[in-house]
């Protein structure tokens, strides 16, 4: 059985995105976000090139997702470039389990930095509060999950299931 690398990639950011949902449903206004932490793990442990087609996948996932506060098909060039980004930071020999807190510090920035754009631009209010929530609390949660997608990551490798 080999080639599981992929299907676990689109499946991975379909879970995160119902982790994110499930609070929002709940009341919590700005959950962390889970979709770019997936993202974030699958880009540290494989690079560049994986990391841009799975926030590619989880961008369209989070603009179909409800409610939908963007306009469609703004986010998925946010996850991407935050995917490839994130890639940049890829080390071939591992890292220290803190590396992951500025990379998706920076890969939130990334995301938000259009639909703040757009909101600048069409002269209406930008959630200040929400992204200044929504940026510490993904990069605190994110060291936890990053190592657990690349933990995934490297379990199947190491199984030859990918």
């Amino acid at each position: 059985m080999t080639g599981l690398r992929w299907p676990v990639r689109v499946l991975l950011p379909v879970v995160a995105l119902v982790g994110v949902l499930a609070p929002g449903a709940r009341g919590v206004l700005t959950p962390p976000d889970l979709v770019l932490i997936v993202v974030v793990g699958v880009a540290l442990s494989a690079g560049p090139g994986p990391g841009a087609i799975t926030g590619l996948l989880g961008g369209w996932l989070v603009d179909l997702a409800p409610p939908v506060a963007v306009p469609p098909g703004l986010s998925a060039p946010g996850y991407a470039a935050a995917g490839w980004v994130a890639g940049l930071a890829h080390r071939r020999s591992g890292h220290p389990w803190w590396w992951s807190v500025p990379v998706v510090a920076a890969a939130v920035l990334v995301t938000r930095a259009a639909p703040v754009l757009v909101d600048l631009a069409s002269a209406r209010p930008v959630a200040w509060g929400a992204i200044a929530w929504q940026v510490p609390a993904t990069a605190t949660i994110g060291p936890v999950l990053v190592a657990v997608v690349e933990r995934l990551e490297a379990g199947l490798v190491r199984r030859r299931w990918a």
